[in-house]
């Protein structure tokens, strides 16, 4: 059973109450190693777990079964259901973060965001593509920084679901270099669009942007 290491960064992957595993642990006389090598993990999984992760769900179930199976019969208190040990953010930190990502990336043109609040391995869906890691995500909004200044985002609306949020924004800027080929026209345009951001451990792993790249086409050639 031993564990898919990116298994960690699939759907599903949660953070942890690293105290309470190491507790229980501890009361079944474990080191990192014995849990490790009777659970069929590593004791770098294990270690993991203990720093509150992020882990697979189904990792977490294994490791709590594994000391549940080993527990002495009738051992009071019970060891807890796996939900109960994930650690869940509320609402407002999620869209806290969801709209800090558009004011520094867009607003601020602060690039130094997509490090702080993108994993290194961030997929996101948009105009047809999908893009894979911090760089090509660098590049496409310093392309958008170049293309269109001033550029003023506002936030209309954050639905939080869990660790999922869904922006509506609209935005208006005005065309100063070349975008989709289209050289300057130094024309204001307005857009409405919403994007889709996944985060875990405080960082987005996955994000999709929706907005009418026809529209922007016809404000600036009609």
């Amino acid at each position: 059973m031993m564990t898919d290491p990116d298994s960690v960064f699939r759907s599903g992957s949660v953070r942890v109450d690293g105290r309470r595993l190491k507790e229980i642990r501890h009361a079944l006389g474990w080191t990192q190693q014995v849990a490790a090598n009777k659970s069929g993990y590593t004791d770098r999984l294990i270690r993991k777990l203990e720093r509150g992760g992020p882990v697979a769900t189904d990792t977490l179930k294994d490791i709590l079964d594994t000391y549940r199976e080993s527990q002495p019969q009738g051992s009071q208190p019970r060891l807890p259901q796996s939900d109960q040990l994930v650690v869940r953010y509320s609402n407002p930190q999620v869209e806290g973060l969801t709209r800090s990502w558009f004011k520094r990336a867009f607003n601020k043109r602060d690039l130094s965001v997509i490090d702080d609040l993108m994993h290194e391995r961030v997929l996101l869906y948009a105009e047809g593509s999908t893009l894979r890691g911090r760089a090509p995500i660098r590049q496409r909004i310093s392309a958008i920084h170049m293309a269109f200044n001033p550029l003023e985002l506002t936030v209309e609306n954050v639905l939080v679901d869990g660790n999922s949020a869904v922006a509506y924004w609209s935005v208006r800027k005005k065309h100063v270099a070349e975008f989709l080929g289209i050289p300057a026209t130094h024309r204001w345009v307005s857009l409405k669009g919403s994007s889709l951001a996944v985060f875990r451990d405080r960082q987005i792993v996955e994000a999709r942007d929706h907005w009418d790249v026809q529209h922007l086409v016809e404000q600036l050639t009609g």
